[in-house]
């Protein structure tokens, strides 16, 4: 985001980072990690809180995944896992925040979502939210594809004071 800036090919103010999957963690890492640049950030099926993630997904080989990045289980390393999950660090958001989610995701459980909302919300953090019961991991039902663009532009529009 800085080279960008340095660059000229972004403008403080109007940087969003959105994604699915990792991209979602990512985006969750920028909304809370660095938040004088992030303007907004759409996180779609992204871990919040990697024990959420290690305990709730339903892919054997995820856990072993993560067990090989995290250099253990939550149980053996819970401080690398807490410092590397985004949920750690709401505290430090200040741009715009639209949570996205399959609640039928088996790969990143719903309960990453979740979890977030009900922190968020007792925080007094504020957040848009985007819940879908017919998704798995993404958006691939036409229905919902043609609402989550529209509902990222109007966020997007709202996040950067313009009308959609």
């Amino acid at each position: 985001i800085e080279a960008l800036l340095t660059q000229g090919l972004a403008r403080r103010g109007r940087i969003a980072v959105v994604g699915n999957s990792y991209g979602g963690f990512s985006s969750w890492v920028a909304i809370t990690r660095w938040p004088d640049l992030v303007t907004a950030a759409i996180p779609m099926c992204g871990m919040y809180k990697l024990d959420i993630d290690y305990d709730a997904t339903e892919m054997p080989w995820g856990r072993s995944y993560s067990e090989e990045m995290m250099g253990g289980t939550p149980e053996e390393v819970p401080e690398r896992y807490a410092r590397a999950s985004p949920g750690n660090f709401i505290h430090q958001i200040k741009g715009h925040l639209l949570i996205v989610h399959g609640l039928a995701d088996s790969n990143v459980g719903p309960e990453n979502s979740l979890a977030a909302i009900r922190d968020l919300t007792a925080a007094g953090i504020a957040h848009d939210t985007m819940l879908l019961p017919d998704e798995g991991h993404g958006i691939v039902r036409r229905s919902n594809l043609a609402n989550y663009l529209q509902r990222s532009e109007t966020f997007l529009a709202r996040a950067f004071g313009e009308q959609p």
